[in-house]
């Protein structure tokens, strides 16, 4: 979600003039900036929400993995106990 909300902003500003007033939310308060600093921050805000997003996903694929070896080691000892 704030990813496409920042990839959003990038895309305005691309269509928006280098002589244009930008004005970036600081808090509860809005602050002129040049173009180019606001695009970097984003695209900065942009790599880095993207690189978090892939080290969420790799957490997500070693849990799934963890439960699953415990699911299959919790059904053997359950087989063996029954037996």
């Amino acid at each position: 979600m704030e990813t496409a909300e920042t990839e959003r902003a990038l895309k305005t500003l691309e269509e928006t003039s280098e002589s244009s007033k930008i004005y970036k939310s600081v808090g509860a308060v809005l602050v002129e900036k040049d173009k180019t600093s606001v695009v970097k921050d984003l695209t900065d805000k942009k790599e880095f929400l993207e690189m978090r997003s892939k080290v969420l996903e790799k957490q997500e694929e070693k849990t799934k993995e963890k439960i699953q070896g415990l699911q299959e080691t919790l059904q053997k000892e359950l087989g063996t106990q029954s037996s």
